[in-house]
């Protein structure tokens, strides 16, 4: 008989809209972790500046085509799935490959970005917090 040694490593399992097919997991404790979402944070608030400059230069063009569809809806496509496409493979490299396919699957709508940070924040900074609040006693 083996004894058994159990670590709680403080990972979070999520199913994604329920789906036990489709569970995330990470650590918001695991210091790597924290350091690479943190950065992802910060470096797309400077690359959401890049993409609304972006986006605010096609919106200058308010030409039609004949059918009345902007001239630049074209460009527009491609900079919402550059954005999308950036943001996959961020989540990828923060929470593991294959991340972002199994919360997204083939969706590209920039929303379901903000409410996978909105619920994955709140984990993350009750872990920080705990973390911090345990030094400070």
């Amino acid at each position: 008989m083996v004894d058994t040694l159990r670590i709680d490593t403080g990972a979070v399992r999520l199913a994604i809209n329920g789906d036990e097919n489709r569970i995330i997991e990470f650590n918001p404790e695991d210091i790597v972790f924290v350091e690479r979402f943190y950065s992802l944070i910060k470096e797309f608030e400077s690359k959401e500046v890049e993409f609304m400059e972006k986006a605010e230069k096609l919106a200058e063009n308010s030409e039609l085509d004949e059918h009345g569809i902007p001239v630049n809806t074209g460009e527009n496509i491609k900079l919402v799935i550059e954005l999308c496409d950036y943001l996959r493979k961020n989540i990828d490299h923060v929470f593991g490959q294959g991340t972002s396919a199994k919360v997204f699957e083939n969706n590209q709508t920039l929303n379901m970005f903000e409410q996978f940070f909105t619920g994955i924040l709140p984990y993350v900074n009750k872990a920080r917090t705990e973390k911090i609040s345990k030094y400070k006693k």
